[in-house]
């Protein structure tokens, strides 16, 4: 009987993200970025309850309002992708040329300093991973390995900090030159190259959650800029774009199969749990985890600022400060859930309403023109939404906080530079 309850409340969740979808598709009647976000929430839904009949996992009673609590939390911090409408813009304010290209020139070069040592690891691990059948959990173990070391101060690669900071603007960037209509050729070559380097630098490593991201993120940027390409670029960005999801692919499957193959279930099952899990466990957990976190996984670097003592380097750290959780980053909670998990259910939702609020308030349209820090806002909220919908909180950690500090830096520095624009502009009328 709670068995059958549980599917009725998993389906019934379901049906909530699917009605919310039509509806959105009904009243945009074009496949925008808002579509992709409802889609993906509606996906994991599904794959949650693929998840939840398999017998290889167990998660016991699934209950109805951690369902309302988490549907209203996805459907809050989404409303300013979900405002956005394409229709409504009739251009992209382009911003001072010497800010844009200082940007994608810090990134291209840290990006390309690392050609070598990327390409020299990925043609060893590519072999490995297509044909050794233990290569994806090897890469694996020397991931964990070397995640200890992780956030402990020390600078070994200050390249590969760099350009993992720029990742998600760096591609932002490279699809905003794909709107310019004479755009600087060799920056928009670098941006193109930098962003593929960052792709196969986490194949490379054998990391299925990196690789998922950075297609990700191109997705969205992609349904984001699409209106702003010409008829041209839109045909050569899709096909190029398809390619580049199947040849992922590829990879993505191998270390599926050599993780997993010999585990109970199997490929299969380990991605309904991949995927579905995080649903599930927000389900279980993310109201009552037997105690918070206090923002030691979402702003670790924030609270080191601010002279707070005991905060963990890694997530080996926290987990060992954190033993009575009954989940911790072990597993997907999403990123609903690691607000909760961090601050609670009733703290939580307070942070997501003042953010909200705030990127609305920002991100209004002006006489139909998008301002280019209002693009910035707009496309960190879809990868707050988009890659936490499934995983974790995107920007968490050392790692993450400072991809968040360079969000805000080029968020701040674009709208002085817009305000400078309009001011000359004024003053010459």
């Amino acid at each position: 009987m709670e068995e059958f309850i549980s599917n009725i409340n998993i389906i019934l969740y379901i049906l909530a993200l699917g009605v919310t979808f039509v509806l959105y598709q009904k009243k945009k009647k074009n496949f925008d970025a808002g579509s992709v976000l409802l889609f993906s929430y509606l996906f994991y839904s599904i794959s949650s309850l693929l998840l939840f009949n398999t017998q290889f996992f167990y998660f016991g009673t699934i209950d109805l309002f951690p369902f309302i609590y988490l549907y209203l939390m996805l459907m809050l911090a989404s409303l300013p992708v979900l405002v956005y409408d394409q229709n409504k813009i009739e251009e992209i304010q382009k911003p001072s040329t010497i800010f844009l290209n200082v940007f994608s020139i810090i990134f291209i070069i840290a990006t390309l300093t690392q050609i070598p040592s990327i390409i020299s690891d990925f043609r060893i691990n590519i072999v490995k991973l297509l044909t050794v059948s233990s290569a994806g959990q090897e890469l694996y173990k020397d991931a964990m390995d070397n995640s200890v070391s992780t956030g402990d101060g020390n600078i070994s690669n200050l390249a590969a900090i760099i350009s993992g900071a720029f990742s998600n603007i760096g591609i932002l960037l490279f699809f905003y030159y794909l709107t310019i209509k004479k755009p600087n050729k060799l920056i928009l070559i670098g941006l193109f190259v930098s962003s593929i380097v960052i792709l196969l630098s986490y194949i490379s490593l054998g990391q299925r959650g990196l690789i998922v991201e950075i297609l990700y993120i191109i997705i969205l940027t992609y349904f984001i800029l699409r209106k702003f390409f010409s008829e041209k670029i839109n045909k050569i960005v899709k096909r190029v774009g398809i390619f580049i999801v199947l040849a992922a692919a590829v990879p993505l499957i191998a270390i599926t199969n050599s993780r997993f193959d010999d585990t109970l279930g199997g490929s299969l099952s380990s991605v309904y749990y991949y995927v579905g899990q995080e649903n599930l466990y927000f389900n279980n957990y993310g109201l009552d985890d037997g105690g918070i976190r206090y923002g030691d996984r979402t702003f670790p670097l924030f609270k080191r600022m601010l002279g707070f003592d005991n905060v963990p380097a890694n997530f080996w750290e926290r987990r060992e400060k954190y033993p009575d959780l009954i989940i911790n980053d072990e597993v997907f909670i999403g990123f609903v859930g690691d607000f909760t998990l961090d601050f609670g259910p009733f703290v939580a939702p307070i942070i997501f309403i003042v953010f909200t609020l705030f990127a609305l308030n920002s991100t209004k349209l002006r006489n139909g023109t998008l301002q280019f820090h209002q693009l910035i806002l707009i496309h960190f909220v879809m990868c707050i939404c988009m890659l936490g919908g499934m995983k974790l909180f995107s920007f968490s950690d050392v790692g993450g906080n400072l991809q968040l500090i360079l969000y805000f830096i080029a968020y701040f520095i674009f709208k002085l530079d817009y305000k400078i624009l309009e001011k000359r502009k004024n003053s010459s009328l």
